[in-house]
């Protein structure tokens, strides 16, 4: 009895998946997801195979992170006034043609880095509005109790599609160019199909029924955003969650738009090689997320962010240390440790941020937190010109590094991030729902 019991608790994170419209919503996003994770991939190889410098691979990235920074917040402004199924619908259609667009630019054997970064950019623009909706509505579609087990489950999404999507766009490129010799003739069939699984989640997103939802009050947009942030500056907690999430991002997840570079120059592995390298990295993080969900009565306790975020900075210290000694056994198993830390650390944050942040705020704290992501893909592009100047494996090790500095400073220095705990227990005690600040 006490083992049923046990294993029961285990699993209890799939309940959530009872709830009707959190279930489309959920297939909905891992069809975007698949594709997104594939675009990655795909652009990444694309990029190198044009130039053959790691600095291209970060331009890339940079490109598309620049209109979230600019965008996010106008666009979680609108998340707290309108329907966000609307923006979601705006932002992964508008996605989904301009990955045709870049599909048919590549068969015609005319793409070249500059069209790939005008594409990237205009693809960050798009989705740089459907990100702060998307977070606004997951929270909608579940009771409180349950926000850590969606958390989890959303968690899933990300790291689950690292194992098998970036293989599926290498494996398109693999297949193709033995049948034809033609590998770019591959990567236009990868970006067709990733055009499709963004049209998914269009489509779950009409298909789901949101209850209604506290509104923001301002007069205008730009009120919206300053009340927005008078919000989060009186609620420091929030700022410490959002330097830790882009520190994370900026320096220690580079890597991951290195490894095209990492893979050819420091492994010798071809596209195959580096589809397996990404997948490896995708099954740690499902691994981690499955250690945390199960403990879940854990996931908004300091310590976990705490050692998530420092333990993820050693991995990455470690990855690039097998870089530098050339050892594909030392790289597999580290990138794997990497992806499971990173899951405990997005997890336990996500559940923090959604239990804290109230109904109305939700969209402009989750449109911070997206600024924060799109200055991320800026890590990759000095941690590509690190890797240009000295080497890969020094740019990726330099990354985990910074990771484990400032997360020790910012916890040794915050008295609220320490106290996360109990912050999370009074809100719950509150008679006002939402998870609203008091």
């Amino acid at each position: 009895m006490a083992v049923s019991s046990f294993l029961a608790r285990r699993v209890e994170f799939l309940s959530v998946l009872r709830n009707r419209d959190y279930r489309v919503y959920y297939i909905g996003m891992l069809s975007s997801v698949t594709g997104h994770q594939a675009l990655i991939a795909v652009q990444g190889w694309l990029v190198y195979d044009l130039t053959g410098l790691p600095a291209a691979l970060g331009f890339v990235a940079g490109a598309q992170a620049v209109p979230g920074i600019v965008f996010n917040l106008v666009a979680g402004a609108l998340a707290d006034r309108v329907d966000p199924r609307r923006l979601i619908v705006i932002g992964q259609g508008s996605a989904a043609v301009l990955t045709a667009m870049l599909a048919t630019v590549v068969l015609t054997g005319q793409a070249g880095v500059f069209h790939i970064l005008v594409f990237a950019f205009l693809t960050g623009a798009a989705l740089s509005f459907d990100q702060p909706a998307r977070r606004t509505v997951w929270p909608a579609l579940v009771p409180r109790h349950q926000f850590m087990f969606a958390a989890s489950l959303n968690q899933t999404i990300w790291n689950g599609t690292r194992v098998f999507a970036p293989g599926i766009g290498m494996g398109i490129i693999a297949v193709v160019d033995l049948l034809t010799g033609n590998p770019r003739l591959g990567a236009a069939i990868a970006f067709y199909a990733v055009s499709m699984g963004l049209v998914g989640m269009v489509v779950a997103v009409l298909m789901i029924n949101m209850p209604p939802l506290r509104r923001s009050t301002g007069a205008t947009v730009l009120h919206d955003i300053r009340d927005g942030l008078v919000f989060v500056g009186r609620n420091r907690v929030f700022l410490v969650l959002l330097l830790l999430g882009f520190t994370i991002g900026f320096f220690g997840l580079s890597y991951a738009q290195l490894m095209p570079a990492f893979a050819k120059d420091d492994l010798g592995l071809g596209p195959t090689g580096l589809g397996v390298l990404l997948s490896v990295n995708g099954a740690g993080g499902i691994i981690g997320i499955l250690t945390v969900a199960s403990f879940g009565q854990y996931q908004s306790r300091a310590w976990v962010m705490g050692g998530g975020a420092v333990l993820f900075g050693v991995t990455v210290v470690l990855l690039g240390l097998a870089g530098a000694l050339g050892s594909y056994a030392m790289a597999v198993v580290f990138i794997a440790g990497g992806g499971a830390l990173y899951s405990v650390f997005q997890i336990s944050a996500n559940t923090v941020l959604s239990l804290l942040v109230p109904e109305e705020f939700r969209g402009r704290v989750m449109g911070l937190r997206g600024i924060m992501w799109s200055l991320s893909p800026l890590g990759a592009l000095m941690g590509g010109l690190v890797a240009t100047w000295v080497n890969t494996p020094f740019a990726i090790a330099l990354g985990g590094a910074v990771v484990i500095v400032v997360t020790v400073v910012t916890f040794a220095a915050s008295g609220q991030i320490r106290r996360i705990r109990s912050i999370v227990a009074e809100l719950d005690a509150a008679p006002v729902s939402g998870g609203a600040w008091r």
